[in-house]
C-alpha cells in the first residue's frame, strides 16, 4: 500500500503544481522562443522541471527521509537541479555545465552512491562517468514534446519493477517516486506541449534516474551481467539516441553539445511521421528494452544475451535506416560548374565503391550476429533453455566453422547482391538456398572434423529454420518500414486517382511510393469491375467506377487521374479521358509504369 501512496503523492504534486509553474514562468518571461536549431515553433513557458523536482523532494521528505542513502541522492539531485535552473535563466557554456555536472555527481558518490561491485578505484570514476553520461543523454533527448519526460517515466518504472523483483525496496521506492513526478508533468508536456521542463528538469531526471539505478547496485543480483545489463536496458533510448547524435555530428564535423534537429525523433518526423507517432514509437522501444531488462531476472544469461543482441540489432538497423533516408532528404544539389562536374566525374566511381563496400560490410556483420543468435537459440529450444558445459564446449568448437561456411554460402547464392528495400520472392529464395547450402556443408564439415560426436541432428534443423526466419524478417522489415514511411509521405504530393485496379495500377502505385520524384498522393483506385469495389491495393481503396470520377474529384480535390489500363481499347480510353475533362482534373495515361 505504501508504494501506491508514494506514486500518487508524487504524481498529484507534479500534476497540480505544473500549471502554477507554467503561469508564473509565462508572466515572468521565462520562455523558450523558437530558434533555427530547435523544434518548437511557438513561445513556450520553461521551468517545468520545478514541478518534477518539488514532487520528488516533497514525497521523499514525507515518506523516505530516514532511508539510508537517500540524503546523498537528494544532495546530488538538488545540486544538479540548481545548476539546471542557472542554465535556464542565464545560459551556461557546455564546458561550465559539464564541470558542474561532474561536481554534482561527485557529491552523490561521496555520499555513498557507487557501483558497489567494483573496487573503489574503479567504482568512483565509473559511477561519475555513468551519472554524467545519463544526465547529458536526457538533456539531449529533451528535444520533442513529451519525449524526455515519458521515457524517464518508463525507465523509472522499469527500475522499480526490477528492484522490486530483487527485493531492493529502497531503490524501488525512489524509482516509483520519480516515475510519479514525471508522469504528473507529462500531460502538460505531451504534444502539443504547454510547458517545457527546461535543463533543470531534463538534467534532474537523468541525474536522479542514473543515481537510483546504481544505488545498492542490484545487491541481491548474483552475477555481473545482470548488474551491468539492467540499468543500461532501462535507459537504452537516451543512451542510443545520444550515441546516434554524437556519431553523426562528429562525422559531419559539428558540435555535439549544440542543439539541432538530427535526433532519432526528428528524423522520424522528417520522413513524414506525425510528432505524436514518433514519440510513441520511442516510448514503445523504451518499453521493449524495459521488458528485456525485467525478463533478464528470470532467464539464463545466454538467453538474455540472445534477446538483447537481437533487440539492439533491430534498433541499430532502424538508426542506420533513418540516417540514410534523412541524409537523402537533407542533401542539396551542388551548383553545376566545370570544376564541380570534373570533380564528381573523377570521384564518382570511388564514391560508388565506398557506398557499396559499407553496405556489404553492414549486411555481413548483421548476418554474422544472426548466425550466432540462431545457433544459440537452436540449443536453447532443443534443450529447453538449459545449456550445460558439454554443449557450451560443442558450441565453442562448431560456431566458428558455422560462421565461415554460412557466410561463404550466402555469398555464393547471391544473398549479398540485393538491395534490402526492394527485397522480393527471388531474394528470399536466395536466402533459402544459402541457408540450406550452409547447413549441409557445415554438418558435413563437423562430421569430418569431429565425427559429429555429441552433436544433435535436431540442432542443425532448428538452426536452419531460425536463421531463415531471422534473415528474412530483418530484410522484409526493412522494406516494410521504408514503404510505410513513404505511405506517410504521400500526403505531401498531388492528389491522384488511379484508374485501373489491376497489375499496371498496382505496379504504378509501387513505383510512386519508391520514387519521390513523382510527388503523388494516391487517394484511391477507380475500376469498372464490380468485384473490386471496396477492396484495397497496398492500403489504397477502390472507390468507385468511371462514372464516379467527377464526384470523387470534387470530394477529394483530386489534381490528376492516372489511367493505368494499357490493354484497354481506344474507345474505352477516350471515354475515360472525356469524363476526366468533364471533371476538370488533369489526366495521364500509363504505359507499363511510365506516364505519357
Amino acid at each position: 500500500m505504501k508504494f501506491l501512496y508514494l506514486f500518487l503523492t508524487a504524481f498529484l504534486i507534479s500534476f497540480f503544481l505544473t500549471p502554477l509553474v507554467k503561469s508564473i514562468a509565462g508572466r515572468a518571461g521565462i520562455v523558450a522562443k523558437p530558434k533555427e536549431d530547435r523544434w518548437h515553433k511557438n513561445v513556450i513557458p520553461l521551468m517545468g522541471g520545478i514541478a518534477i523536482y518539488a514532487a520528488f523532494v516533497i514525497t521523499y521528505l514525507v515518506y523516505l527521509r530516514d532511508i539510508k542513502g537517500g540524503l546523498g541522492l537528494l544532495v546530488g539531485a538538488t545540486s544538479i537541479f540548481v545548476l539546471g535552473v542557472i542554465d535556464d535563466l542565464k545560459g551556461l557554456s557546455p564546458q561550465t555545465k559539464l564541470v558542474g555536472q561532474i561536481v554534482c555527481a561527485s557529491l552523490t558518490v561521496i555520499s555513498g552512491v557507487t557501483i558497489n561491485i567494483l573496487p573503489s578505484i574503479l567504482a568512483i570514476p565509473l559511477t561519475i562517468l555513468w551519472i554524467v553520461g545519463i544526465t547529458n543523454s536526457f538533456n539531449l533527448l529533451d528535444n520533442m514534446d513529451g519525449l524526455s519526460s515519458g521515457v524517464a517515466a518508463i525507465a523509472s518504472l522499469t527500475v522499480f519493477a526490477c528492484a522490486l523483483a530483487l527485493k531492493n525496496y529502497e531503490m524501488a521506492m525512489f524509482a516509483l517516486i520519480l516515475s510519479g513526478a514525471a508522469l504528473g508533468f507529462l500531460p502538460y508536456n505531451f504534444y502539443p506541449a504547454k510547458i517545457f521542463m527546461g535543463d533543470c528538469g531534463a538534467m534532474f531526471l537523468g541525474f536522479t534516474l542514473s543515481s537510483i539505478a546504481v544505488m545498492g547496485t542490484w545487491k541481491e543480483a548474483s552475477h555481473l551481467f545482470l548488474v551491468l545489463l539492467m540499468p543500461v536496458l532501462a535507459l537504452a533510448v537516451p543512451i542510443l539516441d545520444t550515441i546516434f547524435v554524437t556519431v553523426t555530428r562528429t562525422i559531419d564535423g559539428r558540435s555535439v553539445a549544440k542543439g539541432g534537429k538530427d535526433h532519432t525523433s526528428h528524423r522520424m518526423v522528417f520522413l513524414g511521421w506525425h510528432e505524436r507517432k514518433a514519440v510513441t514509437v520511442l516510448y514503445l522501444i523504451s518499453l521493449l528494452f524495459g521488458f528485456a531488462a525485467y525478463s533478464s531476472l528470470y532467464v539464463k544469461t545466454y538467453v538474455s544475451i540472445t534477446i538483447v543482441t537481437l533487440l539492439f540489432m533491430v534498433v541499430f538497423s532502424l538508426g542506420v535506416f533513418l540516417n540514410k533516408m534523412t541524409r537523402r532528404e537533407e542533401e542539396a544539389p551542388v551548383p553545376a560548374s566545370p570544376r564541380n562536374v570534373a570533380y564528381y566525374k573523377n570521384q564518382s566511381e570511388l564514391i560508388d565503391a565506398i557506398i557499396k563496400y559499407k553496405r556489404v560490410i553492414f549486411e555481413v556483420v548483421c548476418d554474422l550476429c544472426l548466425i550466432c543468435i540462431a545457433y544459440f537459440s537452436s540449443y536453447i529450444v532443443r534443450y529447453d533453455g538449459i545449456i550445460d558445459r558439454w554443449n557450451f564446449g560443442l558450441i565453442g568448437k562448431s560456431l566458428p566453422i558455422m560462421i565461415v561456411i554460412d557466410l561463404l554460402a550466402f555469398s555464393i547464392t547471391g544473398v549479398y547482391g540485393n538491395i534490402w528495400r526492394y527485397i522480393g520472392l527471388n531474394e528470399i529464395l536466395n536466402i533459402v538456398k544459402g541457408v540450406i547450402l550452409g547447413t549441409v556443408v557445415s554438418a558435413t564439415a563437423l562430421v569430418v572434423a569431429f565425427r559429429f560426436e555429441g552433436f544433435s541432428r535436431m540442432i542443425f534443423l532448428l538452426d536452419a529454420m531460425i536463421l531463415l526466419i531471422l534473415m528474412s524478417s530483418v530484410r522484409v522489415a526493412f522494406r516494410i518500414f521504408r514503404e510505410q514511411i513513404f505511405v506517410s509521405l504521400d500526403a505531401k504530393g498531388k492528389k491522384i486517382l488511379i484508374f485501373g485496379a489491376g497489375d499496371t495500377g498496382d505496379a504504378f502505385l509501387r513505383e510512386v511510393r519508391k520514387n519521390r520524384a513523382f510527388n503523388y498522393w494516391p487517394v484511391g483506385f477507380i475500376d469498372d469491375d464490380p468485384s473490386k469495389q471496396g477492396r484495397r491495393i497496398q492500403g489504397v481503396s477502390v472507390l468507385g467506377v468511371r462514372s464516379d470520377i467527377p464526384r470523387l474529384v470534387e470530394e477529394h480535390s483530386i489534381d490528376e487521374v492516372i489511367i493505368a489500363v494499357p490493354s484497354a481499347d481506344n474507345k474505352t480510353k477516350e471515354d475515360i479521358e472525356a469524363i476526366c475533362r468533364e471533371s476538370g482534373a488533369q489526366y495521364h495515361q500509363v504505359s507499363g509504369i511510365y506516364l505519357r
